[in-house]
């Protein structure tokens, strides 16, 4: 089994990634010596590494002889007098005659820094510092770099006032960062990499965890970080409103007060938005990605039954919400209400898993020099989807759709704008039917009779899904996860009162449509059947069945989870050999369903150290994987006694069991 390597103690000095954009933004004006003086605004949410990018600057600044003074405005005098007279003292440091002179003449052209980290901590001097003190700074010369939770709306007519509000590092900053400072395994740096969210905090608490701690539990950091965001939360009334975004994609007063049952005040849904991991949604307030994953967890951590129960009133909400929406709005409320739900989607699908929340990736439309890595997308997709013969049809088709229906091509993009998947969806209309009578008339004949094929192209309500496919190379994501988000992107419209249709060959595939409600009928003939599977036409009719009744009947009644006992858990391992036996658990786990899904849940999660001392790791695998019924080899291979080897198996069996609760 692998182990984490000790690393020595300067290793664990601050170590600074990323953040290239505003490094040069802010290097740009230092190597500039006769730029204007500038207002550098550094803004996000608690924990996003505002104070390391102010004191990054800080010491570059250094590095090109620019004199620097760095503030605490937690700790900083409140009154403009003192304020000034705090300054002063600090800028005798270096210039002893007049030193304010500098400030708001800088007659001898000095270049110099002035930081002001927790800049909300002068809450009773801000506007004064921002709208009297900085307009009479020096023309030139003369940096103020400031860390606050929002962005300012400021101008200042012979300032340069530079915005920087930060979002969560990257994939590949993450793992640069870990590697910067431990000397763990790949597989390890990988997991922790996706588990810390691109969070700075976060990272930073857990790469400390698993370096100094015998025992590492990342529902540590996710508890700290959960409770360093509500740090900024003062006022109780917050509390419930705060709770309900957790749950939803986003909320507005009407929606609060539906889910809730109570008057909400306009004050605190303004002091609400005033919260730094707050942001605005087209629809009302929504929370920062990162803050909600860690928010969420914690929630499910403590909480786990309630959180159901909200989980089910701010579903309910939206459904009403959809109910009495105009057309134009419908569509963000029905992702919203799927987003919802991807909790309850499959998490270990061979061709969609919804195993995390994607970040760092957007969808679009096809733009003309998508097409070549579109082709390159699809030789993968053909790969495992079709036979050989079958290929060159589908680039043809795709070199014809660019043309006559480039906006049935969905295209996800990377942070470098680069297409890393595509889906292709074509509502089956008088206009598109030719062309896929042309590509695609053996499966369309399994689909419709001759008269429901014409009945459908001049309805217009029937979307044919003709694949949908990702790069499997991807260092953050799998290819199934981002299969999962544009499948969601795509469901969407079906809430216009739709149905969508398909031949599906691959197994994978048809067993994740049956989970979200599709039904599944076998094709009339073997015309559409692959080498290595049978066809089916899966189908999901929701022309006369509300969006809304579908959506929340994937939700169940009441939550599977709660039934999980240390009882279940040992019968679960005991038969962790067998699928067909493991499939009567499936009611217990809320993604599992089948047998071989529980079997690939638990041993995922017996080789994932994360969690697990590596003695309840060990005694698990040897009693019921490697020496299964075989108590006295089990624990002879864990060079245990049996009484320990007991001891050790009970706790990690309880541990197994709130894991696998969670």
């Amino acid at each position: 089994m692998e182990e984490i390597v000790s690393i020595e103690p300067a290793a664990r000095q601050p170590v600074f990634v990323g953040r290239q954009k505003e490094l040069t933004v802010f290097q740009n004006w230092l190597k500039n010596e006769d730029a204007l003086s500038a207002l550098f605004a550094i803004s996000g949410m608690g924990g996003i590494g505002k104070s390391s990018l102010l004191a990054r600057m800080n010491y570059l600044a250094k590095k090109e002889n620019v004199r620097t003074v760095f503030l605490d405005g937690n700790a900083c005098p409140q009154t403009p007098p003192s304020f000034i007279e705090y300054v002063h003292s600090l800028l005798q440091s270096f210039h002893h005659e007049a030193p304010l002179d500098v400030l708001f003449h800088n007659p001898t052209g000095i270049r110099l820094l002035l930081c002001i980290d927790h800049f909300e901590g002068l809450a009773e001097l801000r506007d004064w510092f921002l709208y009297t003190f900085v307009p009479q700074l020096a023309v030139n010369g003369i940096g103020i770099g400031i860390a606050t939770r929002k962005p300012l709306p400021i101008s200042i007519a012979h300032i340069q006032t530079l915005s920087l509000p930060l979002d969560y590092l990257s994939y590949e900053e993450s793992v640069q960062y870990i590697k910067k400072t431990t000397s763990l395994f790949p597989k390890q740096i990988h997991d922790l990499a996706n588990t810390t969210d691109g969070l700075p905090l976060s990272l930073a608490l857990a790469v400390d965890m698993v370096t100094t701690s015998t025992n590492p539990d990342v529902r540590i950091v996710s508890q700290t970080i959960s409770a360093k965001i509500l740090k900024e939360v003062t006022a109780v009334s917050l509390h419930p409103l705060l709770e309900v975004l957790i749950v939803m994609e986003y909320a507005n007063q009407e929606i609060f007060e539906a889910v809730l049952g109570q008057k909400v005040s306009l004050e605190d849904y303004r002091n609400l938005q005033l919260l730094s991991f707050v942001d605005l949604h087209p629809f009302g307030l929504k929370l920062h990605d990162v803050a909600k994953n860690y928010l969420l967890q914690d929630f499910q951590l403590r909480e786990p039954s309630r959180l159901y129960q909200l989980h089910r009133s701010c579903m309910l909400a939206l459904y009403q919400e959809l109910t009495h929406a105009s057309q134009t709005d419908r569509a963000i409320i029905a992702s919203a209400l799927l987003k919802m739900n991807q909790a309850m989607w499959p998490k270990h699908n061979a061709y969609a898993s919804f195993t995390q929340r994607i970040h760092q990736v957007t969808t679009g439309k096809l733009i003309a020099s998508d097409l070549p890595l579109l082709h390159e997308l699809l030789n993968e997709w053909c790969l495992y989807s079709i036979d050989k013969q079958h290929e060159q049809n589908y680039h043809d088709f795709l070199n014809a759709i660019v043309h006559t229906e480039p906006d049935s091509i969905t295209v996800l993009r990377d942070f470098n704008n680069k297409p890393i998947g595509m889906f292709i969806v074509l509502l089956y209309t008088t206009r598109a039917a030719p062309l896929l009578l042309q590509h695609f008339k053996t499966e369309l004949n399994a689909i419709f009779t001759a008269e429901g094929c014409r009945q459908a192209a001049l309805q217009a309500d029937t979307y044919i899904p003709i694949l949908v496919s990702a790069q499997d190379n991807l260092t953050a994501y799998t290819r199934e996860e981002l299969v999962g988000m544009l499948i969601v992107e795509q469901l969407v419209k079906l809430e216009s009162g739709k149905r969508a249709i398909l031949v599906a060959t691959n197994d994978s595939l048809k067993q994740f449509l049956r989970t979200i409600g599709f039904k599944g009928r076998p094709a009339a003939d073997t015309s559409c059947d692959a080498s290595w599977s049978k066809s089916e036409i899966m189908e999901l009719d929701l022309r006369t069945r509300p969006f809304g009744d579908w959506v929340l009947h994937m939700m169940p009644e009441e939550q599977k989870n709660n039934s999980l006992t240390v009882n279940h858990v040992r019968r679960i391992l005991q038969a962790i050999q067998s699928p067909s036996e493991l499939s009567q658990y499936c009611r217990l786990l809320t993604d599992c369903s089948d047998g071989h899904a529980v079997q690939q849940k638990v041993m995922q999660i017996l080789h994932n150290p994360v969690g697990f001392s590596s003695e309840q790791q060990e005694v698990l695998l040897n009693s019921f994987v490697c020496h299964p019924n075989n108590t006295v080899k089990a624990a002879a291979a864990c060079n245990m006694s049996r009484a320990t080897f007991y001891r050790h198996q009970k706790k990690a069996i309880q541990k197994l069991t709130d894991m696998l609760a969670l």
